[in-house]
């Protein structure tokens, strides 16, 4: 049997050159996973895409590091700042929040995504690298017990009830060492495929990182290299259950 490689577009529903970068590749079938965010500016543009290609491959990518959340905000006041948002990246990593109140909000941003798009998704992750499962516990249990869907882990969590998909790397800064990461039967490499637009540049840091990364995802001699290996595109919906 082939060897198996997710490549995951994240960020979708983030602003419209994005949207335009993930769906250039996924027609492209340069990526076979994407996964949406529900709380950001071109979520409902993004859905209209899924629609319009009948698009199955779509997780959705939680995001509590960015604009404001889908949960009244009074029910969530540890997530949130003075002006009512999320509080940013790197404040998880020296805080602690209520984990009830952070489960809350995992399952509000689920239930709008099935709302809105009239579909379950097809895997969880989540927004910016830090690592939830680890630092709050009972929301791994508790979203392995509620929705039984294979997620990102940075490792394999006892309870998980899937196959293991390692997560080695961000795809831009893996791409020149591909066969470093591709060591076993089933990896999952995130890439943040997108078009610079204004709206990106104003929200993010990672510009040149995403047209590295579309470019790259694109090419022919990218392809060439991971099928070489033994690797074979799968979605999250190949991945076994244990």
């Amino acid at each position: 049997m082939s060897k198996r490689l997710i490549l995951n577009a994240d960020d979708f529903g983030l602003t419209s050159g994005v949207n335009y970068g993930i769906l250039h590749a996924y027609l492209n079938q340069s990526i076979s996973s994407i996964s949406l965010m529900i709380n950001t500016p071109q979520t409902l543009e993004a859905i209209d895409m899924m629609q319009r290609y009948q698009m199955t491959c779509v997780g959705i990518h939680i995001n509590i590091t960015l604009g404001k959340p889908v949960s009244n905000p009074c029910d969530v006041p540890s997530l949130i700042d003075e002006t009512g948002c999320f509080h940013k990246a790197d404040w998880w990593f020296t805080h602690q929040v209520d984990v009830h109140e952070l489960i809350l909000e995992f399952d509000n941003q689920i239930a709008l995504f099935e709302t809105l798009t009239g579909q379950k998704p097809s895997h969880i992750n989540y927004h910016h690298r830090y690592d939830f499962y680890q630092y709050y516990p009972h929301l791994f249990q508790h979203l392995c017990e509620t929705y039984q869907l294979p997620m990102r882990l940075e490792r394999d969590e006892q309870g998980y009830g899937y196959e293991y998909a390692v997560n080695q790397s961000y795809f831009m800064q893996s791409h020149d060492r591909l066969e470093d990461y591709l060591i076993a039967d089933l990896v999952e490499m995130p890439c943040h495929v997108g078009f610079v637009d204004r709206e990106i540049m104003e929200i993010s840091s990672m510009n040149m990182q995403r047209m590295e990364d579309s470019y790259l995802v694109n090419s022919k001699e990218f392809k060439n290299k991971y099928q070489s290996l033994g690797y074979q595109l799968v979605g999250w919906n190949d991945v076994l259950k244990k």
